[in-house]
């Protein structure tokens, strides 16, 4: 028995369409065709933040730990004093 390929939809779009697509996909962190079919069953999916943004974050809450938030507090002190 032959396996049953799922229906294909075929869509014409500009090379300019086409980028514009592409890179909404990547930000989202989804391929194209998962990117179409989900704005096509209505959902709009969210970008991803890059790595950078995680790392960014951890940098900011060690810096909210001893021995580093004294020294910040001092100097945010002597910036308003």
């Amino acid at each position: 028995m032959q396996k049953k390929e799922p229906p294909r939809v075929a869509v014409r779009l500009t090379g300019s369409e086409k980028k514009k697509i592409a890179t909404a996909a990547a930000k989202c962190g989804l391929t194209v065709i998962e990117y179409m079919r989900q704005r096509a069953l209505g959902y709009e999916p969210k970008a991803v933040q890059p790595d950078a943004y995680f790392v960014l974050c951890e940098k900011l809450d060690r810096l909210t730990e001893p021995p580093f938030s004294e020294a910040i507090n001092d100097a945010a002190i002597k910036l308003i004093s």
